[in-house]
């Protein structure tokens, strides 16, 4: 009993938020939809009791003064009532579409702001990816539910309206109608709940099948998949998968179809039997041809609002858990808080203090015990071989995790003190893994900083070797990246899209500058060039970067050398040398490619 309560509750809740949002995206749509909603079935009914006895007339069942009067009137409300009817048709159809478009980009937007604060230890994890992807796929039905909704309304009115019709006709006519009725409803039901069951356990692979598309049509793969001759173990691949969702799904459908089949013939034979009934009352003179068409008219309307009703509240049900769903992103609590308070307007020191931090879903730690000092203006590399630790050091430092031990300091005060926009604001960072925009030239810059100029980013794009960019780009800094939707956008190779997603970061506004390997898409040349304009435009600002290439620390006046995830050694370049300790030797074992052997 308490689960049936507790349903129902769930149910008017889902309702409830769906009327609550319509009204939301617009007052004016939604009572259109509500007043035709409620009038066409009333409409319906009415037009019944018209044509009951324009027949009686007809057939002389109705004896009346002036009958071609009086049928030139019945004719007259006929014609009004379908013109009613096709307006308020062409009207609902005109609401729907327009209030579909606005509830759809509400929803669009709340999966975006879902998407875009939530915390990135998310994007680690594919159980996330699966409901993110399975929320975002039923957020484009939430517009279903509120017609549904709707309906609901209209099939209750047209119930109602013919039910009480029939019962003071003969009150078996509705009693029978709704229990031929009631099994075809819960087997629907039970059907219903089962194919979105299994639609939810089967998205990590409708997500594997989308990747699998994604690889075939994608630009970036395009060369290995041809190359690899991979086209046909692609197709293979996703034809495996297919093939195994669609025997789940056809075994479910299949019974769904079977059932409902033999069901729904239980109450189209009580509309026959309606229906014979009042013949054979009619020829024997207790009824006329106008009670034979109104009452098989209503019966037949009372099985369709039936019908309607358990369609729509199946279909609410169906995206009441399509809902709930979305509501399961919100189980994914971010563990960033923007709970400071402190507004940060120049980051002049930062200290780790025995910082530990393990990324979720592992046991190792990506960075243990790790503590050092940066003072103002300093500039300092972090040296390891790749998986060291030093990115995830740059993501703690801007709080995209937050460590499991220890804690970070900027001008003194924890980060966690201050406000987190303020926090990053500080920062321009040139991450490992960057990536540019399928935007124009311009846009790739004001992302970053919409208040930069044009002349401002050509000048740091110079300063990051990116001259043969600016040759390329015919219509300046409209000139769009990529040719994903342009065919004359610019394609760049992969030491060009670092130039400018460099350029990028310098562009930005900052007191701290961070590069997390900045050159290692560079040729020797553009990287000997880029490291010299490092060296003027970082002269009085605070400097962090990190490289696995040793000919580049000479920016450095702090060398910090990281290895499994901790700091083994920090100093200068001499003292380091000096030590003859892990950074001498990979300095020598660097040098020694570019000696000449004799």
């Amino acid at each position: 009993m308490k689960g049936r309560i507790s349903g129902l509750a769930s149910f008017s809740a889902t309702v409830k938020w769906c009327l609550a949002l319509s009204w939301k995206t617009s007052i004016f749509y939604t009572l259109v939809r509500i007043a035709a909603d409620i009038v066409t079935p009333l409409l319906a009914i009415f037009a019944a009791f018209v044509g009951k006895y324009l027949i009686d007339l007809i057939s002389g069942s109705w004896q009346v003064d002036r009958a071609e009067r009086v049928l030139a009137v019945f004719i007259a409300v006929l014609f009004a009532i379908a013109l009613v009817r096709m307006v308020g048709a062409k009207a609902t159809q005109y609401a729907q579409a327009m209030q579909s478009e606005k509830i759809n980009a509400f929803i669009s937007m709340d999966m975006m702001n879902r998407s875009l604060s939530a915390d990135l230890e998310f994007f680690d994890n594919p159980d996330y990816y699966d409901r993110l992807r399975s929320a975002t796929q039923d957020s484009m039905s939430v517009s279903y539910i509120l017609w549904n909704v709707l309906s609901c309304m209209s099939a209750a009115v047209s119930f109602v309206g013919a039910f009480v019709i029939l019962l003071g006709a003969n009150p078996l006519y509705g009693i029978i109608m709704m229990a031929a009725a009631i099994p075809a409803s819960i087997a629907a039901a039970k059907y219903t709940k089962l194919l979105y069951m299994l639609s939810l356990e089967q998205i990590n692979e409708n997500r594997q099948l989308g990747y699998v598309q994604f690889l075939s049509s994608e630009r970036a793969y395009a060369q290995d998949v041809r190359l690899f001759n991979a086209g046909a173990r692609l197709k293979e691949r996703y034809r495996r998968i297919w093939d195994a969702l669609f025997i789940k799904r056809k075994t479910v459908t299949r019974k769904r179809s079977i059932l409902s089949a033999l069901l729904e013939c239980m109450p189209e034979g009580v509309v026959v039997g309606i229906g014979a009934h009042i013949a054979y009352r009619a020829l024997s003179g207790y009824a006329t041809v106008g009670d034979y068409v109104l009452f098989t008219g209503l019966a037949a309307q009372l099985w369709g609002a039936m019908h309607m009703f358990s369609s729509s509240a199946l279909q609410i049900y169906d995206n009441k858990l399509k809902i709930e769903n979305i509501k399961k992103l919100d189980t994914f609590e971010n563990k960033i808080q923007d709970t400071g308070t402190l507004h940060l307007t120049k980051v002049e020191s930062i200290a780790f203090e025995n910082v530990t931090f393990i990324y979720p879903g592992t046991t190792k730690p990506a960075v243990q015990d790790v503590t050092f000092h940066l003072a103002n203006k300093e500039k300092t590399v972090l040296v390891g071989v790749n998986g060291s630790g030093k990115s995830t050091l740059i993501k703690l430092l801007l709080r995209m995790y937050n460590p499991n031990e220890g804690r970070i300091l900027i001008n003194g005060h924890d980060i966690k003190e201050y406000k987190l926009e303020a926090l990053r604001a500080n920062f321009s960072v040139y991450f490992q893994e960057m990536h540019n925009y399928s935007f124009s030239l311009r846009e790739n810059f004001t992302i970053a900083d919409k208040s930069g100029t044009d002349q401002h980013a050509e000048e740091m794009l110079q300063a990051a070797h990116g001259q043969d960019i600016l040759n390329k780009a015919a219509a300046g800094m409209d000139t769009p990246l990529t040719r994903h939707f342009d065919p004359s956008g610019l394609e760049l190779s992969g030491g060009q899209h670092q130039k400018i997603s460099l350029a990028r970061a310098l562009f930005r506004t900052h007191t701290m500058l961070i590069l997390d390997e900045p050159s290692s898409n560079l040729d020797p040349k553009a990287e000997h060039e880029v490291f010299q304009s490092l060296v003027t435009l970082t002269q009085d600002k605070l400097t962090l970067f990190t490289s696995h290439r040793l000919s580049n620390i000479a920016l450095a006046n702090k060398i910090i050398v990281m290895e499994n995830g901790r700091i083994i050694e920090a100093g200068t370049q001499a003292e380091l040398l000096a030590n003859k300790h892990r950074f001498a030797e990979l300095f020598a074992y660097q040098k020694e490619k570019f000696e000449t052997t004799k």
